[in-house]
């Protein structure tokens, strides 16, 4: 990049539970790998959420926003209303933040129509799957996507970071990883294998659509992913590392 000094962008998290695709991002944000990127806030739907502490403990500021996943209505229209007034104050917040991504880390509430209309192409997800379609979709969530994988006796898994659209896990794929299934695999194990892996790809996949590397075809329903130009693969693995370091106890937490 000639010596330049890459603007920063900013992303906006939105996450639902433990917070650890969260705290991956965090500690790539920490060590240096990402490169013109920040972290601008942390928004919540569950107060009690374990991410919020990791948030504290990263001084990243946050925000609960309750929203539609948790709670009780008397009815669709004042269901609708609750999915209405969270989807306008996460729109109010990246406004104020001017966030480049809104990134869906554990996030486990629907998005609604005026908010995903708002940040077309801007928000990510990433689901712990390999095939979105066989796999993905309303109700396949946790440990419920690793059941129906092993059930279908699949051979491999994997995760993939998507675009997110009004069709539910079905927008443009960004980037999938993907590991082999053995005979003595359990739900919960190839859970525990997947989530290592999402801490390695969504941290890429952020930094690949933030360096304008992700381009869209004509129909908006594929992309098109320069990762191997100008050694964009080299520099990022070698900066990646120093996670990989991290997580197996050769860095200092």
């Amino acid at each position: 990049m000639n010596g330049e000094i890459p603007m920063e962008k900013t992303i906006l998290v939105l996450a639902s539970g433990r917070g650890t695709d969260f705290q991956a991002i965090v500690d790539h944000q920490k060590l240096g790998i990402f490169t013109g990127v920040g972290i601008g806030a942390l928004v919540c739907n569950h107060e009690s959420a374990p991410v919020i502490q990791r948030a504290r403990e990263a001084g990243i500021k946050s925000t609960i926003v309750a929203g539609t996943s948790g709670n009780t209505f008397a009815n669709q229209v004042e269901k609708e209303d609750a999915r209405q007034h969270f989807d306008q104050e996460v729109l109010r917040i990246a406004r104020e933040l001017s966030a480049s991504l809104i990134v869906l880390a554990g996030f486990d509430q629907i998005l609604g129509r005026k908010l995903v209309d708002s940040y077309t192409f801007k928000i990510l997800n990433i689901h712990p799957a390999y095939d979105l379609h066989r796999f993905g979709g309303k109700g396949m969530v946790g440990i419920r996507v690793h059941e129906a994988v092993l059930g279908s006796g699949a051979t491999f898994s994997g995760c993939a970071v998507h675009f997110v659209t009004n069709d539910i896990d079905l927008g443009p794929v960004i980037l999938k990883k993907k590991i082999s299934i053995d005979s003595r695999e359990t739900p919960e194990s190839l859970e525990k294998r997947i989530l290592d892996l999402e801490h390695l790809a969504y941290p890429e996949a952020i930094q690949l659509v933030l360096d304008d590397r992700v381009r869209l075809d004509a129909s908006g329903k594929s992309c098109y992913v320069d990762r191997y130009s100008k050694n964009w693969d080299v520099e990022w693995d070698s900066r990646q590392r120093k996670y990989v370091d991290l997580i197996e106890g050769k860095l200092p937490v």
